[in-house]
C-alpha cells in the first residue's frame, strides 16, 4: 500500500497522508530510511539552481515541510529543478504553480511506473505554500479552474 493516513500531535489535527514509496519516472524508489523526519523516512531528492547543487530528504508527511539538508543550500522562495539521486532524471513536471513565475508542480509516482492518476506533486520553490504533496487529479483541477 503505498499511502497510508496517520494522526500525529493534538487531538484536534486532521488526518494526514504519509508518502510509503515514491519513485521517479524511472521507478527507482525515492524513500530513504536512514532519514527520518518526525517517525518517517524522508524522500531524498538532488537539486540544484545555477552555481549551487546538493541533496535533501523532504517529509514523506503530507503538510510538513521540514526537511534535512544533505549537501548544498537552499534558500526560500527560490526555485530549484530537483532529480533522481539515483539516476539523475529530472522530476516529471505536472503543470505550472501559481507562487511566481515559472514555478512548477513535480511528480513522484506511487508506483515504479509512473500513473498520473497514483501520483503526488509538489512545488519546486522552497518555502511554497504548494510545497505539501497534492494528489496529482486535484492539482490538475486546481490549475484548470484558477489559470497557471
Amino acid at each position: 500500500m503505498p499511502v497510508t493516513e496517520f494522526k500525529k500531535g493534538k487531538p484536534t489535527d486532521k488526518e494526514r497522508l504519509v508518502i510509503m514509496d515514491a519513485y521517479c519516472i524511472n521507478g527507482h524508489n525515492l524513500i530513504d530510511k536512514r532519514h527520518e523526519i518526525n517517525g518517517y523516512p524522508g524522500i531524498r531528492l538532488k537539486f540544484k539552481r545555477r552555481n549551487n547543487k546538493g541533496e535533501f530528504v523532504i517529509s514523506a508527511i503530507e503538510d510538513d515541510f521540514e526537511k534535512i539538508i544533505l549537501s548544498g543550500k537552499l534558500e526560500n522562495n527560490k526555485q530549484y529543478d530537483l532529480f533522481c539521486p539515483i539516476c539523475n532524471v529530472k522530476l516529471s513536471v505536472l503543470t505550472n504553480c501559481n507562487c511566481q513565475d515559472n514555478a512548477e508542480l513535480v511528480v513522484l509516482g506511487l508506483t515504479p511506473e509512473l500513473d498520473y492518476n497514483n501520483a503526488v506533486t509538489f512545488c519546486n520553490v522552497i518555502g511554497c505554500h504548494n510545497g505539501s504533496f497534492i494528489k496529482s487529479g486535484e492539482a490538475l483541477l486546481h490549475s484548470r479552474l484558477h489559470g497557471k
